[in-house]
């Protein structure tokens, strides 16, 4: 026997990874606690030397490019459960990758964020897709990191790009696509606000909720829409969500819900900046 063999033979003995529908191996996704538990957002941290934990915290979702392997295994020796923050419907001109993003894939700017750019994620079922494989090497780089999972950013271009360019069904078959690529290179993955897409199904016939290992929303007490991210918890799934205004945090709404609410600050600093802000239920 080969050693190849004998080391994947051991592996699936072990459980250490699965199988996919084509009887292929898939590695194993680890998921995110589940339950009421403190945890933070420091995506906006300058430098990685200006991330610190507060107390009691179970999970920290960081930057991907900002935050180095070292870090990652020196907090996941700590205990936490680590997220790796991605854009993933909108281009970012100060990344690495961004020379790689053609014009045709911006559909247009981003208000909140001018120097960005929504992007066509239709094109990743197209042949070829330029899109597809920016994504995949971004995940990949957040599971070499030692990331044990992924929260894509703007998922709602549906919404965000104007003239009903992008309809909401491509762009829940791109959120679906978006999980089960991460689940192949075994990380679990968030889904990123939509609290209205949470039920409705992909091509592949899957609600969001059950394809997803959890969900991040922003304002949904705010908004008063955070009553579909208990559907996460009824699935035993974890379901976080940040205000940006401390008033309209309602601690006892989230416990009844069982989210996991907190106040932070816009920018979402590292905890050893000056404009850091957090309040926890």
């Amino acid at each position: 026997m080969s050693k190849v063999r004998l080391v994947l033979g051991v592996a699936v003995a072990c459980g250490l990874i699965g199988e996919s529908g084509l009887g292929l191996p898939v590695p194993r996704t680890g998921p995110p606690p589940a339950g009421l538990y403190g945890w933070d957002w420091q995506i906006g941290a300058q430098t990685a030397a200006l991330v610190s934990l507060p107390a009691g915290i179970r999970l920290i979702d960081l930057d991907g490019f900002e935050t180095s392997a070292a870090t990652v295994a020196e907090l996941k020796g700590q205990g936490l459960y680590l997220v790796c923050y991605l854009n993933a419907g909108s281009y970012e001109p100060y990344r690495p990758d961004a020379t790689r993003y053609p014009a045709r894939l911006k559909l247009g700017v981003d208000p909140d964020w001018t120097d960005e750019a929504f992007v066509d994620v239709r094109d990743v079922f197209r042949p070829d897709s330029v899109l597809a494989d920016i994504l995949r090497r971004r995940l990949a780089m957040c599971r070499d990191k030692g990331f044990a999972a992924v929260e894509p950013d703007n998922l709602q271009n549906d919404e965000n790009v104007p003239g009903g360019v992008i309809s909401p069904q491509q762009q829940i078959d791109f959120n679906g696509w978006l999980a089960d690529e991460a689940h192949a290179l075994g990380l679990a993955i968030f889904q990123k606000n939509g609290p209205d897409k949470v039920l409705l199904r992909d091509r592949t016939g899957q609600r969001l909720v059950d394809k997803f290992d959890g969900i991040l929303n922003e304002s949904c007490q705010e908004f008063d829409e955070c009553a579909p991210l208990a559907e996460y918890v009824r699935r035993g799934k974890p379901a976080l969500n940040v205000e940006y205004k401390q008033k309209f945090l309602n601690c006892a709404e989230a416990r009844r819900l069982g989210i996991n609410s907190m106040f932070r600050d816009l920018y979402l600093r590292g905890g050893r900046e000056a404009d850091y802000r957090r309040v926890a239920c």
